[in-house]
């Protein structure tokens, strides 16, 4: 029986929980430091069963506009959300935020469910793992620039 794959990567930041928490949660500004994601119509309030609309450009045949639903929002501490194409694969992406060693370890992790989700990881797993580098490269970029 085939496991569902995980991608999980770990940043430490020079930043608050806090302080991190507010650009995570800032959808409306994903633009301004992720590469390759941006939210469409972001709602006032985000919470549990919230559907954000968001555009993935990457370059790749995954390009596109997708609706995330909200499965946790948990200030300042872990914020998740389900996305993908039902029926097919689907990713349970998840935000954890610890405190560590006076900043924030932040740890990225998506897990992939649905009848292609081997098929469609596996293939290209390093280069997944290297976009949620990028992604929590990027988030520290962000928080600790003009420090």
């Amino acid at each position: 029986m085939d496991t569902n794959p995980v991608i999980t990567t770990v940043t430490d930041i020079t930043a608050s929980p806090e302080e991190v928490w507010k650009v995570l949660t800032d959808f409306a500004g994903y633009a301004q430091w992720h590469p390759d994601l941006s939210f469409v119509d972001v709602p006032a309030e985000v919470l549990p069963g919230t559907v954000l609309r968001a555009r993935l450009s990457n370059g790749s045949e995954i390009d596109g506009e997708y609706d995330f639903t909200v499965l946790h929002y948990e200030a300042p501490r872990r914020l998740a959300w389900e996305g993908g194409i039902p029926g097919v694969v689907t990713g349970d992406h998840s935000f954890l935020l610890d405190p560590h060693d006076g900043g924030t370890r932040y740890t990225e992790s998506e897990v992939f469910t649905g009848p292609a989700a081997v098929e469609t990881v596996e293939p290209n797993r390093a280069k997944m793992e290297e976009s949620s580098a990028t992604y929590g490269r990027a988030l520290k970029e962000r928080l600790e620039s003009g420090r």
